[in-house]
């Protein structure tokens, strides 16, 4: 079989080589990574990653009122690197796969549910949300190394429960951000993590991107390691670089709140870092790679001190670090907000 991962990034360059030797050295065979708008020096940093042999670099220039990230999973549905490929997956820089340690890498992962589920279409790979673990700057380690806590796997909030797809590109209409379009009259296979085959409700409805009434208290085969705030300087400048897929959508303190979740040690990923660091290092050896990198990383800094430089900025910053945890709650607080928020929404109208 062969894996395509698909990503849409801009100014994430500090990352990208991390990012692309961990999901190499875990069994994706190409990444397709479609850049628009860079300022740091992450276009440049790709460009000299295609010498690999293995990263293809489609710069483009988002039109329209359509979500960035909208207009770049089009763009990839026509690129031969997804039509060529058996699988692909279609996920961000700052989600990082986590294999169960008798999964050798996404082949053996595949062999694994397969055999419990059946042939499938389409894989739901569950995230695991990561807190920013007290942490206040950037630091050159690895980021799983740097991150260790994470949401307890039961958390009673459906977010925590998202999940990306490892999906057959033939057996849909579209790619999607969390799952592909489904075809007219066509239902696919889906299979959870867990290697169970998901129901028909939830195969049928191309909206439901949650798998929080399909989790089992145990863990999964695969999931993804979601480091969506980093630290709080890092969060910063997410903060001021804004989403791919929701323009609008604030990044602020509810943002950090509702994904700050330091509450268990999660290290079941160690087993995969020494493969990422191998393969981290050969990139670094590539023509400029690393030369680019640390301009990414210069960027960065300069970027940040900009930042700081308006009280209200720095105000924000101080505030991050007086929310160093969040609480998870109990399912009967969840079904109040639930309750809450459903009325909430009927009398808006």
């Amino acid at each position: 079989m062969t894996v395509l991962g698909v990503t849409c990034l801009r100014d994430d360059g500090p990352y990208v080589v991390e990012w692309v030797a961990h999901h190499l050295a875990a069994g994706v065979d190409h990444i397709l990574v479609l850049s628009h708008d860079c300022t740091d020096g992450s276009d440049a940093l790709l460009d000299a990653l295609q010498a690999s042999g293995r990263v293809t670099h489609l710069p483009f220039a988002p039109q329209g009122r359509k979500s960035v990230q909208w207009q770049a999973l089009k763009l990839a549905g026509e690129h031969p690197r997804v039509t060529g490929a058996d699988w692909v997956l279609v996920f961000d820089c700052d989600e990082f796969l986590s294999l169960d340690p008798g999964c050798a890498d996404l082949s053996g992962f595949m062999d694994h549910v397969q055999g419990q589920g059946g042939k499938a279409d389409a894989v739901a790979i569950p995230w695991r949300l990561f807190g920013s673990d007290g942490q206040a700057g950037h630091d050159p380690a690895l980021t799983p190394d740097r991150f260790r806590r994470a949401a307890p796997r039961d958390l009673q909030f459906p977010m925590a429960h998202l999940f990306k797809s490892l999906v057959r590109p033939k057996a849909f209409q579209k790619l999607g951000v969390h799952r592909p379009r489904r075809k007219p009259r066509r239902d696919a296979v889906w299979l959870s993590a867990w290697g169970e085959r998901l129901p028909d409700g939830f195969v049928q409805n191309d909206e439901m991107i949650t798998l929080y009434n399909h989790a089992k208290a145990h863990a999964p085969l695969a999931e993804l390691n979601h480091y969506s705030l980093r630290s709080r300087d890092e969060f910063m400048l997410k903060r001021h670089r804004g989403l791919p897929n929701h323009m609008k959508k604030p990044i602020d303190v509810g943002y950090w709140v509702e994904r700050n979740w330091n509450t268990v040690e999660e290290p079941r990923i160690d087993s995969m870092l020494p493969a990422t660091r191998a393969l981290l290092e050969d990139l670094m050896t590539l023509p400029d790679v690393r030369a680019c990198h640390d301009a990414t990383v210069a960027a960065h800094q300069r970027r940040l001190a900009e930042i700081m430089q308006d009280v209200e900025e720095t105000r924000f910053h101080w505030q991050l670090g007086l929310t160093t945890n969040s609480t998870p709650p109990s399912p009967e607080a969840l079904r109040s907000y639930l309750r809450t928020m459903a009325a909430a929404r009927g009398n808006k109208g």
